[in-house]
C-alpha cells in the first residue's frame, strides 16, 4: 500500500486527498454556486455557461446550476442562455414545491400526535428558510424519528396512503423499522419521504452521538407543522457523512457545506471530537480542505491540521475515504476492485449497526433452488400473490416449496410470511439464470403462539417500483405469482431419508450386478 503523506497537499496527486475532489466543469460550478467570493464565481458561473451546451447537463450538473443560478439572477449578472436558464431553474423548484407540498399534512400529523420530528439534509436548511428553496433542490424531504416513535410513524404514514418504496409490508416494517437506516416513503403522484433512524451511517440509533445531535436542536415551524432543526455543527457533519461516499454523484452538498460555514457558527472543536467518534477523520479533513483551499470557505487552519494528522494515524480510513470519493467512473480497473472492497468493508459496518438496533436478529430466510420432484407428493394451487399456508396444528417447523413460471428475465425474489398482525419472516433467492421453472424451498419455523390456521405468505417487491415504472422494470422488480406446497418438517425429513435410501440401494444393486463371480 502507498505510504501516506506527511503533510496535506493540494497538487491532486495519490495518495492525496486531493486526489479525489471534484475537477473539470464540475469544480466550475462547485465555484460558481459556493465560492466565499462574488467576482470569482460570477466570471466561473459565466465561463460555464460559455462553454458548455446546456442540453449535454447532467442532472448533477441542473442541481448546481439551480444553486448559480439563484446566487446570480438577470438583474446582478448577464449570461448567456438566460431564458433557457431559467427555465431549467422553474421547473426543479415546481418538482420541489410539489414534494414538499404533499408531505406538508402527513408532517402536521406527526406533530399533533405528539411525535417530535427532526428535519435533516437539506430539507433543513428549508424548514429554516423557505425563500431560499430556489437555491436547493429538494425532491423528498428527509425526517429523522426516535425509535420509540417509529411504529407510530409508520401507522400514521400507511394510514395517509404512504407506501415503502421497496415494497416492504407495514408488519415488517414495524417488526425491524429500527434497523433500517432510512425508509423511503412514496404517495403518488409527487409525495416522497425519506425516514431516518439515524443520522449518521454506521452509528446505533440510541447511540450517545445520535441523542446528542436531539439535545443540540432548536424548534421551528415548517409547513405549520412543529419541527426539530440540528444546529449548524450537526447539518455540517450529516452533509460531510452523507456526501463523502459517491461524493462526485450529487455536489450540492458541498454548496450546502459552504453555506452553513458562511452562515455559522460552527463549533470547529466539536467537528474534530465526532470526526473521531464516527471514525471519519479522513472524509472530514478531505470535505473541509476542498472548501477552504478550493472555495475559500473561512475554515481555520488548525482544525483542518488537526484533522489531516488525525486521518494520516489510520491508514484504512485514509484509503478508504480517498477511493470512495473518488468519482467511480474514473477508476482504473485496478482501483475500481480496491475500491469494491472497500465499499463491501463499508457496507459490512453499515449493516453491523443495523443489526444492533434490533434486539433480535432479522429473521431473513434464503430460498434453495429444488428440481420439481420436490414437491410431487403435495399438490399445489393455483399461482397466485398470496397463499394461505395450510399447517397442521401443532406443527412448529415446516418445508415450503415455491414454484414460479415459467421466468424470463434474472431477478431477485422477495417473499413475506406473515399472520394477519405480525411478521414471522422475509424469504429472499436471487435467480442468475432468469428462464424456465423456478422451484424454491426453505424450511420455516412457527411460534408456538402464532395460530397455523393465520399464516400467510405473499409475494413482495424486490425493489423500486414507482407508480410510472414500464413492463420491463415491473417483470424484472415487482411482485411475481407463485404456487405454494408445504409439508411438516418431520414428513419432509422422513421422505428425504426414503429417497436416499432408494438411491443407495439401486446404486449398490448396479454394482453387484456388474461385479463378475467367483467360481
Amino acid at each position: 500500500m502507498f505510504p501516506i503523506p506527511r503533510r496535506f497537499s493540494p497538487s491532486r496527486r495519490f495518495p492525496q486527498l486531493s486526489w479525489a475532489w471534484p475537477d473539470g466543469s464540475r469544480q466550475q460550478l462547485l465555484i460558481a454556486a459556493a465560492h466565499n467570493s462574488d467576482d470569482v464565481a460570477a466570471e466561473a458561473f459565466a465561463d460555464w455557461l460559455r462553454t458548455t451546451d446546456l442540453n449535454d447537463a447532467q442532472f448533477a450538473d441542473q442541481r448546481l446550476l439551480v444553486s448559480a443560478a439563484n446566487r446570480f439572477p438577470a438583474s446582478v449578472l448577464e449570461v448567456p442562455n438566460r431564458a433557457r436558464l431559467n427555465g431549467i431553474v422553474r421547473m426543479l423548484w415546481t418538482k420541489s414545491r410539489l414534494a414538499i407540498g404533499s408531505a406538508a399534512s402527513t408532517l402536521g400529523l406527526l406533530s399533533s400526535s405528539g411525535v417530535e420530528v427532526l428535519v435533516i439534509k437539506g430539507m433543513a436548511a428549508s424548514a429554516l428558510d423557505m425563500s431560499g428553496l430556489k437555491g436547493r433542490i429538494a425532491h423528498d424531504v428527509d425526517i429523522l424519528v426516535k425509535c420509540g416513535h417509529l411504529e407510530r410513524v409508520i401507522t400514521i404514514l400507511d394510514e395517509s396512503g404512504w407506501r415503502a418504496a421497496r415494497g416492504e409490508s407495514v408488519l415488517l416494517l414495524k417488526a425491524r423499522g429500527a434497523s433500517f437506516r432510512s425508509l423511503n416513503f412514496q404517495r403518488a403522484p409527487h409525495g416522497d419521504i425519506d425516514l431516518h433512524t439515524r443520522a449518521y451511517l454506521k452509528t446505533n440509533p440510541r447511540s450517545s452521538i445520535e441523542r446528542d445531535i436531539w439535545t443540540r436542536s432548536t424548534r421551528t415551524s415548517f409547513l405549520k407543522a412543529d419541527v426539530l432543526v440540528p444546529s449548524s455543527t450537526d447539518r455540517l457533519m450529516i452533509a460531510i457523512a452523507h456526501g463523502v461516499v459517491d461524493a462526485h454523484r450529487y455536489s450540492d452538498w458541498l454548496v450546502d457545506c459552504a453555506q452553513l460555514i458562511r452562515k455559522g457558527p460552527i463549533d470547529w472543536r466539536l467537528v474534530a471530537e465526532l470526526a473521531e467518534e464516527l471514525d471519519s477523520s479522513a472524509h472530514t479533513a478531505m470535505a473541509l480542505c476542498y472548501l477552504r483551499e478550493v472555495l475559500a470557505a473561512d475554515v481555520p487552519e488548525e482544525s483542518t491540521r488537526s484533522l489531516w494528522q488525525a486521518a494520516s494515524r489510520s491508514p484504512v480510513e485514509y484509503f478508504e475515504a480517498l477511493l470512495l470519493g473518488y468519482p467511480r467512473d474514473k477508476h482504473s480497473p485496478p482501483s475500481s476492485l480496491v475500491r469494491r472492497a472497500f465499499k463491501m468493508r463499508q457496507n459490512a459496518q453499515i449493516k453491523a449497526a443495523s443489526r444492533s438496533a434490533l434486539p433480535a436478529p432479522a429473521l431473513d430466510i434464503r430460498l434453495r433452488r429444488v428440481r420439481a420432484g420436490g414437491a410431487d407428493d403435495c399438490p399445489s394451487p393455483c399461482a397466485a400473490l398470496r397463499h394461505r399456508l395450510v399447517v397442521p396444528a401443532g406443527t412448529s417447523r415446516a418445508s415450503i416449496v415455491l414454484s414460479i413460471g415459467p421466468v424470463s428475465v434474472s431477478r431477485r425474489y422477495v417473499f413475506e410470511l406473515n399472520t394477519r398482525d405480525r411478521h414471522l419472516h422475509r424469504l429472499r433467492f436471487r435467480d442468475m439464470r432468469g428462464r424456465g421453472l423456478l422451484h424454491l424451498a426453505a424450511t420455516i419455523s412457527i411460534p408456538e403462539d402464532v395460530p397455523t390456521d393465520n399464516v400467510w405468505i405473499e409475494a413482495r417487491q424486490a425493489g423500486i417500483l414507482p407508480a410510472t415504472s414500464s413492463a420491463e422494470d415491473a417483470a424484472a422488480f415487482g411482485p411475481a405469482a407463485f404456487a405454494v406446497s408445504v409439508m411438516p418438517e418431520q414428513v419432509a425429513t422422513r421422505e428425504t431419508v426414503k429417497k436416499i435410501w432408494r438411491r443407495f440401494r439401486d446404486a449398490g444393486a448396479a454394482v453387484m450386478r456388474k461385479t463378475p463371480r467367483i467360481a
